[in-house]
């Protein structure tokens, strides 16, 4: 089972006025022993190119497919299973060995603790995804704006409200969370009681609301953490890594040094089948250790845009039940049952955690 901290320590809950838009602090943050640790070795990914020149093609990946792309439109009859299936259809995910490569090992039990793969899990990554992509470059622009231990106060700056924004713009465009939309109006969604109009501008105040406005995880007053950090950046607490689910993070940090990738898990297989786990699968569990704290089962996609999971875990929270969404995904050959999990938190109002759990692959 996927370790995840769903559990949100008990606090007093802040009123939503004192999530300010703060300059960032300079004072170093601390060590538990009291010693200044670089910020930076924690919240500062790979160094890449987050400004898009207004001239680069938006295409990377062969598969890449424009915004307009048609879809039938969902209904209040389209189940869960079959909206997720369409959004891995509409999906320009990066392609397996031409965009990207990766090495996935040796498998091993999540209790054990030894190291059962020696190179990296990412060989490469094509550069241009990060330069000519749109949502990944507005996305990778995210990833540092986040202090990555519990109970460190967030300091929110208005450079980083505006990413905020652009990035919501960019995935807004997309296939993918286009039918997120039209799939939470079919089922007659509600947001804080008000049901989910067609307005695009009233949707992405949602987006930003349950992804990106600050709460505490520690159970102190500190604004300390939010939906977005927790399911995509990651944190810690505790002692060990929570959330951290989102494989374009982990390849950053991968390369910069700061993750270690122990071997892979394999998920339970349905009757006799025995699919094997290799370097083209869209979806691995993963033990690995992050500036050398560890999570020992966590689940991710692997090559999917950043508009994929947005979409799905935003449908997950607004639209299905909050721990138990068994879905079976046709990933072209072969099958994976996944549970879609989704923890809510703040009267239901913020993501707390939104991860999949792979329980079975077959062909």
């Amino acid at each position: 089972e996927d370790e995840d901290d769903a559990d949100i320590d008990e606090a007093p809950e802040p009123e939503p006025e004192e999530i300010a838009a703060e300059e960032a602090s300079s004072t170093p943050a601390q060590d538990d022993d009291g010693g200044e640790r670089p910020v930076s070795a924690w919240s500062t990914p790979l160094n890449v190119t987050t400004s898009l020149p207004p001239s680069a093609p938006a295409v990377a990946s062969s598969n890449y497919s424009p915004s307009t792309t048609s879809f039938p439109s969902p209904d209040a009859d389209t189940t869960f299973n079959e909206a997720v299936q369409k959004l891995w259809d509409l999906d320009a995910r990066l392609i397996p060995n031409q965009d990207y490569k990766i090495d996935v090992q040796s498998s091993k039990h999540p209790c054990n603790k030894e190291d059962a793969a020696e190179e990296p899990l990412f060989t490469y990554v094509k550069p241009a995804v990060f330069r000519k992509r749109p949502t990944f470059t507005t996305f990778v622009a995210l990833l540092n704006n986040y202090s990555a231990f519990t109970g460190e106060e967030e300091d929110v700056t208005e450079q980083e409200l505006q990413e905020n924004r652009v990035f919501l713009n960019e995935v807004m465009k997309t296939a993918p969370m286009k039918y997120c939309h039209q799939y939470c109006i079919a089922k007659g969604c509600t947001y804080k009681g008000k049901e989910i109009s067609g307005s695009e501008s009233e949707f992405k105040r949602i987006l930003t609301s349950i992804w990106f406005e600050l709460y505490s995880r520690s159970g102190r007053r500190n604004m300390d953490s939010s939906g977005f950090e927790h399911v995509f950046v990651g944190e810690v607490k505790n002692g060990q890594v929570s959330g951290f689910h989102n494989w374009i993070m982990f390849y950053l940090e991968e390369k910069r040094g700061n993750v270690d990738f122990r071997g892979y898990i394999k998920p339970k297989c349905r009757g006799s089948s025995t699919a094997e786990t290799n370097d083209d699968d869209p979806v691995l569990t993963l033990q690995f250790r992050w500036n050398g704290v560890e999570k020992f089962v966590g689940t991710c996609f692997i090559g999917v845009t950043p508009e994929f999971e947005m979409a799905l875990y935003t449908m997950a929270f607004l639209a299905s039940e909050e721990d138990e969404n068994v879905i079976t995904l046709d990933a072209g050959g072969e099958k994976f049952d996944l549970n879609v999990k989704c923890h809510k938190y703040d009267g239901n109002t913020k993501v707390g955690s939104c991860y999949v759990e792979a329980l079975a692959h077959y062909e």
